[in-house]
């Protein structure tokens, strides 16, 4: 991958451990990126928000990683909103969840998810995980530019 490339990564997690673990993931690898980190759905819609606005420090996400299971705001819903607001549907959304209940999988599809990665117990498959869907998402699959 290019070093010179650049993307902004929206991480909507809850748990400062995956927080910290996902932030060192995308850190091992040739990426100039910026991660921006909020702990819940409705943080990340006001993040969302601020970006429509063009507020100073707040950049257009290329990849959302989105937890399901937060306090307030979960998952699902924060992709429903998303997916039905003609500004922000675009937006690839990869849940990234510790659920591997079937049910969660194929409503999340349904809603347009991008992709699903379950959270593995060990922090080193987690990694390699993450930085499988970074190399995916930045140096394989073309993405949609954001203004």
């Amino acid at each position: 991958m290019e070093e010179s490339k650049s993307a902004v990564v929206l991480l909507v997690e809850d748990d400062p451990g995956d927080q910290k673990l996902i932030k060192y993931a995308l850190g091992t690898q040739h990426l100039n990126h910026g991660l921006r980190i909020v702990g819940t759905g409705e943080e990340a819609l006001e993040y969302l928000a601020n970006c429509q606005k063009a507020m100073a420090g707040y950049e257009w996400p290329d990849l959302i990683l989105l937890d399901l299971n937060m306090p307030g705001m979960g998952g699902k819903e924060f992709l429903r909103c998303i997916k039905a607001d003609p500004q922000l549907c675009e937006l690839p959304v990869v849940i990234v969840s510790t659920s591997d209940a079937e049910s969660d999988i194929e409503e999340t599809y349904k809603l347009h998810a991008a992709g699903y990665v379950q959270k593995s117990a060990s922090p080193d498959e987690l990694k390699r995980v993450i930085q499988k869907l970074v190399k995916y998402w930045f140096a394989t699959s073309s993405l949609v530019a954001k203004q």
